[in-house]
């Protein structure tokens, strides 16, 4: 209870003294030194001396809640150009934090936007990923020359393969970054055409049998189901194809608005989404395609003209006449002995007489 009472002066005291100061600091980062504290005089309000800076940052150590407030306090683009300047340390060394914070602030105008924030911080996380990529070889080519292991080209090789290209865009970066776009595609492609032929087939052998759907509409309720599962694994696909690690060199801003890299793209993903799609038609060699049992359920419901789910004499002696035969009585009758019950015909026993025609057995005979 002591130790609270004692830093809640200091709290206070903090935020008196930073909240009228601390932003003007922040700016003036941007204009100036990261590492250069402009000399203090009682006269200059704007500028922290030596003393109050240490004093600042003793209460921060002190007490990390300090910190909180003061980054709450702050305005939204000076708490980006905080974070901006934080992470040049962090990731490229104090010198680095000027630099970082100029190229921030694209449009020159003393303000780092949430659009100037996210594109720095892409752009240094790349940058970032690619100084471990080019650490990482190095590392690698020391151990391979510890070893006694003649690899000094080829280690250089690897090294030059993860530094910035600079210049126009040679001819194998931009296969490389087609390859990266187009093979997501090639598994998307796949997944989609061959749900949607699987979920098509099961849903035209059993919701669509009952329902007499056709097989276009069969299929467009598959392409229902493979949408909805595109949309669950789509990010596994991305980051499968990420484990590959296709070392995709590192462009310029200049070079991505190039429009090879736009066309190579481009090129890269439609030629995926082909080779996926025509992939994804392998199940067709594998499926039953044979439609026999659903336009005999078709016909039989023609035939069956009161719904009552047979097909009886007079219904059937009906049809022997639309299909000019003679003597329609008598073979209706020796059908329905044949093939039915009680002068009527169930679909089991209409599919058995539809058999018996495709083989060419005699129907009419007893």
């Amino acid at each position: 209870m002591l130790a609270r009472r004692l830093f809640l002066p200091s709290r206070r005291l903090t935020h008196r003294l930073v909240n009228p100061i601390f932003t003007h600091r922040v700016r003036y980062v941007s204009s100036n030194s990261a590492d250069a504290v402009p000399s203090a005089t009682p006269s200059s309000p704007n500028h922290l001396s030596k003393e109050e800076l240490d004093k600042i940052i003793h209460l921060m150590e002190r007490d990390p809640l300090i910190l909180m407030e003061v980054v709450a306090h702050l305005k939204p683009e000076d708490r980006r150009r905080l974070i901006v300047a934080g992470g040049a340390v962090e990731w490229f060394g104090k010198d680095s934090a000027e630099r970082e914070v100029r190229a921030a602030d694209q449009d020159n105008d003393r303000q780092i936007s949430p659009k100037d924030f996210d594109h720095w911080f892409e752009n240094a996380q790349r940058r970032k990923q690619e100084e471990k990529k080019k650490k990482a070889a190095e590392k690698e080519a020391e151990q391979k020359e510890k070893k006694g292991v003649e690899a000094t080209a080829e280690s250089t090789t690897t090294s030059t393969k993860t530094k910035v290209i600079t210049g126009a865009v040679p001819f194998a970066a931009l296969c490389l970054i087609g390859l990266e776009a187009g093979l997501p595609f090639v598994g998307f492609g796949f997944l989609d055409n061959a749900t949607m032929i699987l979920a098509g087939d099961f849903i035209d052998g059993t919701l669509g049998f009952y329902l007499n759907c056709s097989v276009l509409a069969s299929a467009a309720m598959g392409n229902v189901c493979s949408g909805m599962l595109g949309m669950q694994v789509h990010g596994l696909i991305d980051k499968a194809v990420q484990k590959l690690n296709f070392n995709t060199p590192v462009l310029t801003d200049e070079q991505m608005k190039d429009r090879r890299v736009f066309f190579a793209g481009h090129l890269g993903g439609t030629i995926g989404i082909m080779i996926g799609l025509t992939l994804g038609m392998l199940p067709l060699l594998f499926m039953d395609n044979d439609t026999n049992e659903k336009t005999d359920y078709a016909m039989f419901q023609r035939w069956d003209i009161n719904n009552s789910g047979f097909v009886e004499k007079a219904e059937l002696e009906k049809v022997l006449v639309e299909l000019g035969l003679s003597e329609t009585e008598t073979k209706a009758t020796l059908l329905m002995k044949k093939y039915g019950q009680n002068n009527r015909v169930n679909f089991e026993q209409f599919c058995d007489f539809k058999d018996d025609l495709r083989e060419g057995k005699p129907i009419f005979e007893a």
